[in-house]
């Protein structure tokens, strides 16, 4: 056992406060302080640690948004947009004929369209990468698969919209927000 504290314990006694005098403390209550010295610098040195791991993780997650080319995020944003809608509209209008019930799948078809043929000018391998590129593969192949299977004008189970309406929302807080428009910027004022 260590009857002498460490220079290291000197001086955190010292910057904590504690009197360091050796006529006035015995060798138990210097183990005591320097013990309680330790515990509290060891919280202090986690405790930041933990603020600093939160700090980087609210930058990385700041960071992601912004990885992708403005041009995909602006295509992204549109399919997402223009899917959802579609499949909430057919939802909501299930028990009427198809040429009400699908009333928004040509702007979602025409969404679907430009995503596809998005080639990004050399900058796509961002976007190739991206998370809300794989969460909106996924939603296409099971929109694709269900129509595949049942045909086009099948109407879909509430359970595999919902999972295809989740992915899109997925994608969709993963994309960065739209830039403001001008009427926005002025509201701003």
């Amino acid at each position: 056992m260590r009857v002498t504290p460490c220079v290291g314990e000197i001086f955190r006694c010292e910057a904590l406060g504690l009197a360091r005098g050796d006529d006035a403390t015995s060798t138990t209550a210097r183990d005591d302080d320097a013990r309680d010295v330790r515990r509290r610098a060891f919280f202090a040195t986690n405790a930041i640690a933990v603020a600093a791991t939160a700090c980087a993780t609210a930058t990385d997650a700041a960071n992601a948004l912004e990885d992708v080319p403005r041009e995909y995020a602006r295509v992204a944003r549109a399919l997402v947009d223009a899917l959802s809608t579609s499949l909430e509209h057919e939802a909501a209008n299930a028990n009427k004929p198809p040429g009400e019930r699908y009333k928004f799948a040509k702007p979602a078809k025409e969404a679907v369209k430009a995503y596809i043929s998005y080639d990004g000018g050399g900058a796509s391998a961002s976007a190739a990468s991206s998370a809300s590129r794989a969460d909106i593969a996924e939603a296409l192949r099971e929109l694709s698969a269900f129509y595949k299977k049942n045909g086009a004008a099948a109407e879909m189970p509430a359970e595999v919209r919902d999972r295809i309406l989740s992915r899109l929302r997925e994608a969709r807080d993963l994309l960065p927000a739209p830039e403001p428009t001008i009427a926005d910027r002025l509201r701003a004022l």
